[in-house]
């Protein structure tokens, strides 16, 4: 459909300038209203730093999804319920900011969100909002309905609390994010989402002008938990369409995907953020601490405390999670599902072993 890509050209350059006007916006607001990230012997920033910028981020697919919604080739209507929780997401975010929701306060919120959205099941292209087939994973198919809908809670809740370690230094989200919606952008392209496909440049283009706060000195922003967790509610949203959608989508046809090993490429695409999220409850379990106490043990804090620069910090992690999808891309077609994830989990050791060892040296 050529109007497509003019559409992806226009949204592209009204989202920056929106996105532009938005979080200038909200740097005043922040600053009017003291909405600041205090530094602390955790933070992996110096002195303190405006934030809730993830608020944005929601207002802007919010706003995107009613102007949108017009054109007969996008079903933005068909994501209300998605569009919806995330907003719900962002503002549980937001008050998590600045007040310090508990560990169960903030899961019982988030858990209820994300039931009430994959019990809707809403998807521009039909039910695949559960999943109820792992297509062969270790030698499953097809799983009950109940299953898949607890299954499906679990995989959105654990990549948000995998995205929202990733904030806290500059430039490692935006980045993260930009590189990560571009792949989504092509995959759902190419199978011809459109609605998905849209989202992904309304992202691409807002993170852009993020990092331009992110990285700046006087108009300095953080997206805060408000952010991390609406990115992660969208990236777990985009990774579950990928895996229910592999039988019917024409990706998997074109690169000659096995379907059984679907899951294990969605993983590894986020794979540095799952290896921070199990590496730094590993460790504080060792030390006999809470798995969700606060601490200086993520991988960018590793980094940073070598004195490699937040930017340097932020590509070098990006560049590690990309090397490792690439290479699993690569070795896809000659294993099955159960040697596929042995490798993955074996890269995750080597790399769980090197950062360990970068830690004590």
């Amino acid at each position: 459909m050529e109007n497509i890509y003019i559409l992806y050209t226009t949204a592209f350059v009204f989202i920056i300038l929106l996105a532009h006007f938005a979080f200038n916006k909200h740097h005043i607001l922040a600053k009017n209203y003291n909405l600041i990230k205090p530094s602390s012997n955790r933070a992996a920033h110096k002195g303190s730093v405006y934030t809730g910028g993830g608020i944005v981020l929601a207002t802007i697919i919010l706003l995107s999804g009613i102007v949108l919604n017009s054109l007969e080739y996008l079903f933005f209507e068909r994501l209300s319920t998605i569009i919806g929780a995330s907003v719900l997401v962002s503002v549980i975010g937001l008050y998590d900011d600045f007040q310090d929701l508990s560990v169960f306060e903030k899961f019982c919120c988030l858990f209820f969100l994300v039931s009430m959205t994959v019990y809707s099941g809403q998807s521009p292209i039909g039910d695949y909002g559960v999943i109820t087939n792992l297509n062969g994973f270790f030698g499953i198919y097809e799983i009950g309905y109940a299953s898949g809908f607890f299954f499906t809670c679990f995989v959105y809740l654990s990549i948000m609390n995998a995205i929202n370690f990733m904030d806290g230094i500059d430039g490692y989200m935006g980045i993260f994010a930009c590189i990560l919606f571009t792949a989504f952008f092509f995959i759902n392209d190419l199978n011809v989402y459109y609605t998905h496909s849209t989202v992904s440049v309304i992202f691409i283009a807002s993170m852009l002008v993020f990092l331009k706060h992110n990285f700046s000195k006087r108009k300095k922003l953080f997206v805060g938990d408000a952010g991390s967790l609406f990115l992660g509610f969208w990236i777990a949203n985009f990774l579950i369409l990928f895996i229910t959608t592999s039988e019917v989508s024409l990706i998997t046809s074109v690169f000659s995907i096995k379907l059984e090993n679907i899951p294990v490429l969605a993983i590894a695409s986020i794979n540095v953020p799952v290896l921070d999220t199990l590496r730094v409850m590993a460790v504080r379990i060792m030390h006999k601490k809470s798995p969700f106490s606060a601490d200086r043990n993520h991988l960018h804090h590793v980094l940073i405390d070598k004195n490699i620069s937040h930017f340097r910090t932020s590509l070098i992690l990006c560049l590690i999670n990309a090397v490792n999808l690439i290479l699993i891309f690569l070795l896809e077609p000659s294993f099955n599902s159960i040697e596929l994830t042995g490798i993955y989990i074996g890269i995750s050791l080597v790399w769980f072993g090197f950062f360990e060892y970068l830690k004590r040296n």
